[in-house]
């Protein structure tokens, strides 16, 4: 299944966001955004219409303004939960995006050498 670099991608192309985005770790020396995959419930299989898979992860965001920091996390919340059925698709058809939802709003985690580290909990709900 291709949809956590279906969503990298996506938040790649995204105006506000650094061009290149991490899976796991945020850059500690410089604004980075990362996207982490994170646990989620156990999947729910439909006799009718396949499985729903649930892909939980969580977005950091480290920058060295705090307002810029805080900014950009809001609006990739904006941006994931206002999506349109087509904007996150998979290039070999191994799933179709179903919902994606906020599950923990953005807050603040600390302070770093180089700036403030933000984060948010998203879920996708992927029919497999």
């Amino acid at each position: 299944m291709d949809f956590l670099q279906r969503l990298k991608e996506y938040t790649e192309q995204l105006s506000f966001t650094p061009s290149i985005i991490q899976i796991g770790t945020y850059q500690s020396d410089r604004n980075s955004v990362a996207i982490r995959p994170a646990p989620s419930n156990p999947d729910t299989k439909y006799f009718n219409k396949g499985m729903v898979y649930p892909f939980s992860f969580q977005i950091l965001v480290h920058h060295k303004d705090n307002l810029i920091a805080y900014q950009m996390i809001e609006d990739l919340r904006s941006a994931y939960e206002n999506l349109n059925s087509g904007a996150i698709t998979s290039s070999d058809g191994s799933f179709s995006m179903i919902l994606m939802e906020c599950t923990t709003t953005p807050n603040y985690v600390q302070p770093t050498n180089y700036g403030n580290l933000y984060t948010a909990l998203f879920q996708a709900e992927l029919l497999i």
